[in-house]
């Protein structure tokens, strides 16, 4: 444990290293952190443990992964990710635990999500299957878990020499799983969504199922896992159908580059899958046991067993809400997609995928793969889901293609007749003075470390005058489809012009100041000053410039801020009737709890505490009672 303690250590100096290389080249006048003193004054208050300075470090990596997402520059914001998940990978294999942690891995969790659907072409998906566990998790707190007596077990899926069964086992969670399902809303609007999607993949699933000798009804984990779409990535960094993080995957054959990622190939990852779930039953011997270790960790399900001196799933405390609902929410879905008609569930699935394979033995565009089948692009990419690009990896030997059925002697014919030179385009990129790997990786869609690898880069230095070979497709509408992750661009945030419980003051800039002095002035954060007055971590404040800064109407400094070149707009304050000194927020859609904290300048911590709530989800609709007396917090959220 020493030595894990120093390694970890280690490592957090090297990132806090790489931060003051990897500088994003901002004046002082536009730092969106405050002076270093910041974090050395916290630390006189109280000592620092090892956690608090690692989720110190990441919350400063969030900052920065934030700031290149604004710029926008995918690539940088997207190391920041990888580094906040390796320190993240870190706490977790220590079994950290605390209320703290929990609130990062929610604004971790929304950002990621903006960072995917922005710049990874992944639907802001309402219907994520995560979401939905955490839920049910709301709405079970209260649930007594005992098991009733109604039971059933779901039949042989094996010959009769090597029987498996997965109990059905129906309890108070598995009834108000059900109910969700059927009688919600929102519930009934997800479960059609995965029931069409799930036509598309069921034969093919269960068909590895068999061949593999695990009971095909885990099909439905993976309805639970991803709602059967092959794209689906969490924050967690678990990706496609099955959900598999990046080690797991490597270590059941799933490989993965900047090009392709077999995680999300439906034939290869069901296998993998099965495969891996066959090793924990091993393990376990209870297929529920098995499932948990699945969706949490199987290591840390054995401890908890041995922790506790229990053998059952359903006995196991302390476990995380998604694990906790993960095996109730599984047999639910069992059970009405096996017989949706009996639940008020009429939906025609999606036509089964069929398709030919060809293996490919050299990097060839997609489109030209489109055109030897007399197919399209979308096509051919939709049946390839596992092809991160316009065409198969360059970096592999080999590479089975999956073409539309009835197709393969087509191709091959026609490929055969294609010139070497037309199976893949390539630009010749005259460096200009002043251009970095990194501005030219961006200006076309492509990672430094591709462009390093085709030139024989080994180093980051490049000359003014020489040429750079970089791969793009042929399609160039495909081309600039890709290439938009790395150059899309924001409309301008409109200044907030109501902030509850507070007052504009407008202020006007002078010469020489920054955002970080006219926060600590007026007692507020850099954030909030950009997020009231709409700007972007790009943009600067010049002198003669305005800015609304809102200050919580019992503020003793009205008065003196009145004399510091500032205006009056005072917006009307709702109160609660109950306590001048409070307000009531009723949450918007997509809002959360960090939001809100954010937007009045308090704690995530205190708003939980007002409202006696204990867990971060919130719904639209509630009513949450924010302080706006001496107990607020000042200095706003990080």
């Amino acid at each position: 444990m020493r030595n894990r303690s120093r390694t970890l250590f280690i490592y957090i100096l090297s990132i806090f290293w790489l931060l003051g290389c990897q500088s994003i080249h901002f004046t002082q006048k536009d730092s969106p952190h405050p002076p270093a003193q910041t974090s050395l004054n916290k630390t006189q208050e109280a000592p620092v443990t090892e956690t608090d300075f690692t989720l110190l470090l990441m919350e400063q990596l969030l900052d920065s992964a934030t700031i290149y997402m604004e710029m926008p520059d995918s690539l940088l914001a997207e190391q920041y990710f990888n580094r906040i998940y390796q320190l993240l990978d870190s706490l977790e294999e220590a079994e950290v635990e605390s209320s703290a942690l929990d609130s990062f891995k929610i604004r971790l969790e929304n950002q990621y999500n903006r960072f995917a659907h922005l710049f990874l072409q992944t639907a802001a998906d309402s219907l994520s299957p995560g979401a939905i566990l955490d839920e049910l998790g709301h709405m079970q707190a209260e649930l007594d878990t005992q098991v009733t007596d109604s039971t059933v077990a779901i039949p042989d899926v094996i010959d009769e020499t090597h029987s498996m069964r997965i109990p059905m086992v129906l309890n108070k969670q598995v009834q108000q799983a059900i109910k969700y399902f059927t009688t919600n809303p929102r519930g009934r609007r997800v479960f059609r969504v995965w029931l069409r999607r799930s036509g598309k993949y069921e034969k093919l699933i269960k068909d590895i199922l068999r061949e593999e000798g695990v009971p095909e009804e885990l099909f439905y984990l993976a309805m639970i896992e991803s709602g059967f779409n092959p794209h689906a990535r969490s924050y967690a960094r678990a990706v496609g159908i099955w959900q598999f993080i990046a080690s797991t995957g490597r270590a059941y054959g799933l490989r993965q580059s900047w090009w392709f990622d077999e995680r999300r190939d439906p034939v290869k990852a069901t296998r993998a899958a099965a495969r891996l779930l066959k090793d924990l039953y091993q393990r376990f011997g209870d297929w529920y046991l098995a499932m948990a270790g699945y969706n949490f960790s199987p290591r840390k399900i054995e401890r908890r067993l041995a922790r506790y001196g229990v053998d059952s799933y359903w006995d196991l405390p302390r476990l995380p809400r998604q694990t906790r609902n993960y095996i109730p929410t599984f047999i639910a879905a069992a059970m009405i997609a096996k017989e949706p008609e009996k639940y008020g569930f009429y939906v025609e699935k999606a036509p089964p995928v069929e398709f030919d394979t060809v293996t490919v033995r050299e990097c060839v565009d997609l489109n030209v793969v489109a055109e030897c089948v007399g197919s399209t692009f979308e096509e051919i990419k939709d049946l390839n889901p596992a092809i991160l690009r316009w065409c198969t990896p360059p970096d592999v030997d080999e590479w089975t293609l999956y073409l539309p059925r009835g197709t393969r002697e087509k191709f091959l014919t026609n490929y055969a007749k294609i010139p070497d030179d037309q199976k893949l385009t390539w630009i010749h990129h005259r460096i200009r003075y002043g251009e970095t790997l990194s501005t030219i990786a961006r200006k076309y869609g492509v990672s430094i470390r591709e462009i390093k690898r085709f030139n024989k880069i080994r180093g980051s230095m490049i000359r003014a005058g020489s040429y750079l070979v970089i791969p793009v497709p042929q399609n160039r509408q495909a081309y600039r489809k890709y290439a938009r992750r790395s150059t899309r661009t924001y409309s301008r945030r409109k200044p907030v012009t109501h902030v509850p419980g507070r007052v504009k003051k407008v202020y006007l800039v002078k010469k020489g100041d920054t955002l970080w002095d006219i926060a600590r002035k007026f007692n507020v954060t850099i954030s909030q000053l950009r997020y009231w007055n709409g700007l972007g971590y790009s943009r600067i404040i010049r002198p003669g410039q305005t800015l609304n800064i809102w200050l919580p109407e019992s503020s003793g400094r009205s008065e003196e801020i009145a004399r510091g070149n500032t205006r009056s707009a005072s917006p009307p304050l709702a109160t609660d009737s109950g306590n001048p000194a409070s307000i009531i927020h009723v949450v918007q859609k997509g809002e959360t709890l960090w939001d809100i904290a954010q937007r009045y300048g308090v704690r995530l911590h205190d708003i939980k505490r007002w409202n006696n709530i204990r867990s971060n989800l919130i719904r639209p609709g509630d009513r949450l009672r924010i302080l706006t007396n001496g107990e607020t917090f000042q200095g706003g959220t990080r």
